[in-house]
């Protein structure tokens, strides 16, 4: 690096520095002389790991790997027309994402509503079979397969949700519309008697207490625990990516099919005063916009940037991870799922990221003044339905609180005027 008048080492020159071992032991000495250099260094000794492990071959014994499945068939083994179906709107869909026309009448549903489509059409599939029945959606194996579903813990609410699946999927084929109604009539039936139960996270919620600002603690501690590990190392950025992944749904509690979706430059933006957001939201297809996200949150997020530029330069790693996923492993070269921000908040905080909806909402049933437009807007929800149950839901809270300020001033008055009762 003297040679060529370089101060600041890039991937390129620690590659060809030396092999892994070398650079292993380069980085403990880099974590104390100069640990702002480390962020290449340990990309390429991850890089090199896996090259490690991908040239000793696979262990696999091949086979299906994990749980075998029981409940529903394979994907592959869906019915052809079925499958060219979903496949049809689901080329549509994407081609409509892309700024495409749609002439078609049969507006195709968003590909979040495909894959719950196909989910379901498995699962029918397998109870068909297990029934000796032709494959097929008639009112007797939708019972069979509502039965099973019951049987196997499915709530109300969840049945109702996929039976409307059922239903779109009918309506998308054009094929029998009287079975169509008769589902759509008993999908309203299971939703009310789910809103009539408590809800499963609220459950979670009475053996679990917890809160907004319990969540940013906990993303707190993990940044605080990324900072002391040791730099280049791939837990100091995995730490940094788990505390980012609680402490940004904190501030922007939208779904983890939108988080998941955010891209550095693009999506999910920084200048000079901070981060920005813009997001289309997969599920509504609405517009989520935060001209400045909270200044709270642009440590967690230049972190992630950080760590992995070359001298720990925010702007050089802001540029080079442009386009990219902000939540991966591998320098943006692939990005972390949905399932893995669900994760990462099962192991902190004990349930999925969704609970903070519920924690954002709670804070408006517990305010004085009506913050139902302030949860509404935070979560992106727009849903007409969803506003007016949360909305008179807070405003039957507010009802019982200003009657036990009534009840107790009234108390306090009688008690001035007679001291002895």
């Amino acid at each position: 690096m003297h040679d060529r008048n370089v101060t600041t080492p890039y991937e390129e020159d620690f590659r060809s520095f030396g092999k892994l071992s070398t650079l292993e032991r380069l980085r403990k000495e880099l974590a104390v002389i100069a640990p702002e250099q480390c962020g290449p260094l340990a990309a390429v000794i991850s890089d090199l790991k896996r090259q490690k492990t991908a040239t000793a071959g696979s262990q696999a014994k091949g086979g299906h790997r994990g749980k075998p499945i029981e409940l529903s068939i394979p994907k592959a083994d869906l019915r052809p027309d079925w499958s060219a179906t979903i496949d049809e709107m689901r080329l549509r869909r994407e081609g409509i994402n892309s700024g495409m026309i749609e002439l078609d009448k049969i507006e195709p549903p968003a590909l979040s509503q495909l894959r719950g489509i196909e989910y379901v059409l498995r699962g029918l599939s397998k109870v068909c079979i297990d029934n000796d029945m032709p494959v097929d959606i008639s009112l007797q194996s939708v019972q069979h397969w509502v039965k099973r579903q019951c049987a196997n813990g499915q709530n109300e609410t969840s049945t109702g949700m996929l039976l409307r699946q059922i239903s779109k999927f009918l309506s998308l084929r054009g094929e029998k519309k009287k079975l169509r109604k008769k589902l759509s009539k008993e999908a309203a039936r299971f939703a009310r008697i789910g809103r009539l139960k408590r809800k499963r996270k609220h459950e979670w919620l009475l053996q679990n207490p917890t809160d907004v600002a319990k969540v940013w603690d906990l993303a707190e501690d993990i940044r605080g625990q990324s900072r002391a590990a040791s730099p280049g190392t791939a837990k100091r950025y995995l730490l940094a990516l788990h505390a980012a992944a609680l402490a940004l749904p904190v501030a922007m509690p939208l779904r983890i099919s939108d988080l998941s979706r955010f891209l550095i430059g693009e999506e999910i933006v920084r200048d000079a005063t901070g981060w920005s957001l813009k997001i289309r939201t997969q599920k509504t297809g609405d517009d989520y916009e935060r001209s400045e996200l909270w200044p709270e949150l642009t440590e967690y997020l230049d972190l992630l940037i950080t760590l992995e530029a070359p001298g720990g330069d925010l702007w050089l790693g802001y540029e080079r991870r442009q386009g990219t996923p902000l939540f991966s492993r591998d320098r943006g070269v692939t990005g972390l799922t949905a399932d893995w921000i669900s994760d990462v908040w099962y192991e902190h905080v004990g349930t999925g990221e969704h609970i903070i909806r519920t924690l954002w909402h709670q804070v408006a049933y517990d305010s004085d003044v009506d913050r139902t437009w302030m949860a509404l807007a935070l979560c992106g929800q727009r849903s007409r339905r969803t506003s007016r149950e949360y909305f008179d839901k807070n405003q039957r809270a507010r009802a019982v609180r200003a009657g036990r300020k009534a009840l107790m001033k009234a108390r306090q008055q009688a008690k001035s005027q007679f001291p002895s009762a």
